[in-house]
C-alpha cells in the first residue's frame, strides 16, 4: 500500500490492520485440529499481564479529579509510602484502582464484555473499603458526581436500569444503530450510556471509562490510557447524545498499536 492511500485511511481502519497484522501470523499456525480455544485466542494480546503501574493508576484517578503525584503512587502500590498513610481515602482509592485495572483486564481477556453487575463489582472494588460506601453501593439520590443540566434517572430506577446493561440488550441502546457502529465506536456507547446511568453514589464516570475499556479489551483492542484533559472531553460529550465517534479517543487508540 503507497504512502498516498495510507493517508486516506481513517484512525479505527488503521488499528483494524494494524491488529490484523499481529493476527494473521498466529492464525497461520493453526489448522482444522487445532482446540477450539486457541482459535478463540487470536484477538487476546499474548504479552503477559503486568501488574498496574502508577502512571495508568493515577492518570484514572485523574478523571475524577484526584490529583496524585505518580511517585507517590508508585510508593503506595510498592509499600513504601511516607506520605500517604494506610488510613487515608488516597490509599484506599490507589490499591482500589490497581484491583479494578486488574479485573478489567482478566475479564475482556476472556472476551466476556461489561454487564451491570461487572460494574458494580469494579466499584466495590475501588471505594468499597470506605465506610460511607459500605453497603451504599447504588445511589439513593442523585449522583455526587452529576453534572449540571444533565438529567439522571431517578434513583428507584437504578437497579432496573442495571439489569439491562449488557450486550444481550445492547446496553439500552438502539439495536440496529448500535449494531451499525464499529466495535470502538460501540464501546463509547456503552461508557456514555452507563455514566447517564450514574449508578453509583460517585465516581460514576471513571466506572464507565473502566466499563468501556473493558468491552474494547473483549472486543480484541487495546485499553484507553487516560490522559490530561481528558475529564473535561468526558464531561463535555456525558452532557450531549450519544457519541457516534471521537476522533481523539480514536486516534490514540491507532497509536497504541
Amino acid at each position: 500500500m503507497g504512502s498516498e492511500s495510507a493517508e486516506t485511511l481513517t484512525y479505527l481502519e488503521k488499528l483494524d490492520l494494524a491488529l490484523a497484522g499481529r493476527i494473521v501470523p498466529r492464525a497461520e499456525q493453526l489448522d482444522a485440529s487445532s482446540p477450539l480455544e486457541d482459535w478463540a485466542n487470536l484477538m487476546v494480546d499474548p504479552t503477559p499481564r503486568l501488574r498496574p503501574h502508577a502512571g495508568l493508576v493515577s492518570g484514572h484517578l485523574e478523571l475524577r479529579g484526584l490529583d496524585l503525584r505518580i511517585a507517590d503512587v508508585y510508593a503506595v502500590l510498592h509499600g513504601r509510602s511516607e506520605s500517604i498513610r494506610k488510613d487515608q481515602q488516597e490509599y484506599t482509592f490507589i490499591h482500589g484502582m490497581a484491583r479494578c485495572l486488574a479485573l478489567v483486564q482478566e475479564r475482556g481477556r476472556t472476551g466476556n464484555p461489561p454487564d451491570g453487575e461487572f460494574a458494580v463489582t469494579l466499584f466495590r472494588t475501588f471505594a468499597g473499603d470506605l465506610a460511607r460506601f459500605r453497603n451504599n453501593w447504588l445511589r439513593r439520590d442523585m449522583p455526587w458526581d452529576g453534572l449540571i443540566y444533565v438529567p439522571y434517572p431517578d434513583a428507584a430506577e437504578v437497579p432496573g436500569l442495571l439489569g439491562d446493561f449488557n450486550a444481550p440488550q445492547v446496553y439500552r441502546d438502539q439495536p440496529l444503530r448500535f449494531a451499525s457502529l464499529h466495535p470502538v465506536r460501540q464501546a463509547f456507547r456503552v461508557l456514555w450510556r452507563l455514566a447517564r446511568i450514574a449508578p453509583f453514589p460517585d465516581f460514576n464516570v471513571l466506572m464507565a471509562f473502566l466499563a468501556m475499556n473493558t468491552f474494547l479489551v473483549a472486543k480484541g483492542y487495546p485499553a484507553l490510557t487516560p490522559m490530561p484533559g481528558d475529564r473535561e472531553v468526558l464531561n463535555k460529550l456525558l452532557s450531549g447524545p450519544p457519541p457516534t465517534r471521537m476522533p481523539m479517543f480514536e486516534a490514540r487508540l491507532a497509536e497504541l498499536v
